[in-house]
């Protein structure tokens, strides 16, 4: 049986933008700048929590009660 030739490992940002017990409303267009914004941050640091010879494969951005969810699916070729 031949192996997979490529390593897999997940990424997972929770981000939660309730402040206090005011949730946002992302039909508002302030609410969606905001949530834009803060999504902006998260990408601009994962090359550095991303260690060396992993590259981004897919991702997926969800929402579960008040928490933004942003899952991002790295692999790497496997070592022979």
């Amino acid at each position: 049986m031949s192996s997979h030739p490529y390593r897999y490992r997940m990424l997972v940002e929770y981000l939660n933008p309730t402040a206090g017990s005011v949730k946002p409303d992302y039909a508002e267009e302030n609410a969606k700048e905001s949530l834009a914004g803060k999504l902006e941050e998260v990408v601009k640091h994962l090359p550095e929590v991303i260690a060396e010879g992993w590259e981004v494969n897919s991702h997926s951005l969800s929402i579960s009660q008040d928490t933004v969810i942003l899952t991002v699916l790295l692999c790497r070729p496997a070592a022979s």
